[in-house]
Parts: C-alpha cells; sequence; structure tokens
C-alpha cells in the first residue's frame, strides 16, 4: 500500500477506503441493469448500459422524455456493496486482521454516504465478527482440563 502526498498539506497518508486499500474490488462485479435498476429505483427498461469504473458506476439510462442521459452513481447505492462488504468482514480469520478493516469500515461509513440501512448492516456485521472472533481465541488459550 502506497501513501500519497496531500495536495493541501504535503503530508503523507494513506488511502482509507475500501475500495482504495483493496478490500472490496467493485470493478469485477459486472452489476447487471437489473441491479442499477433496483439502486436507482427506476424500471429496468430504462436501464440502457452500467460501466464499472474504479471508485463509481455510469449507468447510461433514458429519462422521461425517453432521451439518453447517463451519471456516474456509487457503488455504495447498490445491494452488492453491503453483500460484498460484509463478505469481506467475514473473511477475516484473526481479531488483528480484523482490526484493521474495522479502521477502515469506520471512515467509510463516517466518509462516504450510506444508506443508514446500509450501514447498520455491515457495522453489525463487523461487531458480531469481532465477538465470534474473541470468543474463539479465548476458548483456543484456554488450558484443557
Amino acid at each position: 500500500m502506497s501513501n500519497r502526498l496531500s495536495r493541501k498539506t504535503g503530508k503523507t497518508r494513506s488511502p482509507r477506503s475500501l475500495t482504495a486499500t483493496g478490500w472490496l474490488k467493485p470493478t469485477r462485479w459486472q452489476i447487471s441493469r437489473q441491479e442499477a435498476a433496483d439502486a436507482l429505483f427506476m424500471p429496468i427498461e430504462r436501464i440502457v448500459k452500467v460501466y464499472p469504473k474504479r471508485h463509481q458506476v455510469i449507468v447510461v439510462f433514458l429519462n422521461e422524455q425517453g432521451q439518453k442521459c447517463s451519471s456516474f452513481f456509487s457503488y455504495r447505492l447498490f445491494a452488492r456493496w453491503q453483500t460484498e462488504a460484509i463478505a469481506a468482514i467475514l473473511s477475516c480469520q484473526n481479531l488483528e486482521v480484523l482490526a484493521n478493516l474495522e479502521e477502515v469500515v469506520q471512515y467509510d461509513i463516517q466518509r462516504f454516504n450510506y444508506l443508514p440501512e446500509m450501514a447498520d448492516a455491515i457495522w453489525d456485521a463487523l461487531l458480531d465478527h469481532i465477538t465470534r472472533l474473541a470468543v474463539a481465541e479465548r476458548f483456543a488459550k484456554e488450558p484443557v482440563k
């Protein structure tokens, strides 16, 4: 992970979002027209094309007049983001790795716009997994009688 020089302060900072740290790779997801329609609350017939980019999705859609429009949308609007974030959390096998991911998730939820239900679901999954791993590690350290 490379540190970047901040333009404003000239100090180095490491990437902190789920995509910048490599925990999630949304460009590999192949988001379908149906997923885009669900996320944008519009009929699938109005979705023309979905182009994944590194940090956003470009969706080409038809407006009410039938003209093609395109716009950038955050991956965080899509249900797949929640599924993949929870899968990343559950893939952590020890508390040390999970602690690093916890910092990234906390930053991501505070910094970017999440649907409240999605943020709660991701955070709850994180806390549940922390608890499970802590209990498992405690039992693993207890001597056998």
